[in-house]
């Protein structure tokens, strides 16, 4: 013979539970939704800290250029031509106003090393030396942080 007290406790407990699973259930789904914010919000902070580092990196650096060529030894010297600056240039797909963006040069500037007609200072053409191991994505990401 079944044990009818048993059987009563075991009925309310399986009620209260599934009430207390409906009574929680919403307060689960705002704590699914306030983590996934939570979340997001983590990763925008993120993305910020690293624009305000460059940023700070860029107004930190002394000669105000954009691009910077560590790697590059003093007394090596850097070939550059004209035609050399519009290969890499066209390379890269930028044009004359972007290239000046990223070594913070006017248009007229590349304008007139491209002809020949002026040549570099020794800041630049370590900017234009990086510019030429860099790739197509690298570039437009730079110049997307620049602008």
């Amino acid at each position: 013979m079944p044990n009818i007290a048993q059987l009563l406790k075991d009925e309310i407990s399986r009620l209260a539970r599934k009430e207390v699973r409906a009574a929680s259930a919403p307060l689960q789904e705002q704590i699914r939704e306030l983590k996934k914010t939570n979340r997001q919000q983590r990763e925008a902070i993120d993305a910020l800290q690293r624009r305000v580092g460059q940023l700070q990196a860029l107004a930190s650096s002394p000669t105000d250029k954009i691009l910077k060529a560590p790697a590059i030894a003093e007394d090596r010297q850097i070939r550059l031509s004209g035609t050399s600056i519009k290969k890499h240039r066209k390379r890269l797909g930028l044009s004359q106003g972007e290239l000046g963006q990223l070594l913070n040069v006017s248009t007229n500037t590349i304008v007139r090393w491209e002809q020949n007609k002026s040549k570099p200072r020794e800041a630049y053409r370590a900017g234009i030396a990086q510019l030429r191991t860099m790739g197509v994505r690298e570039v437009k990401k730079l110049l997307a942080s620049v602008q």
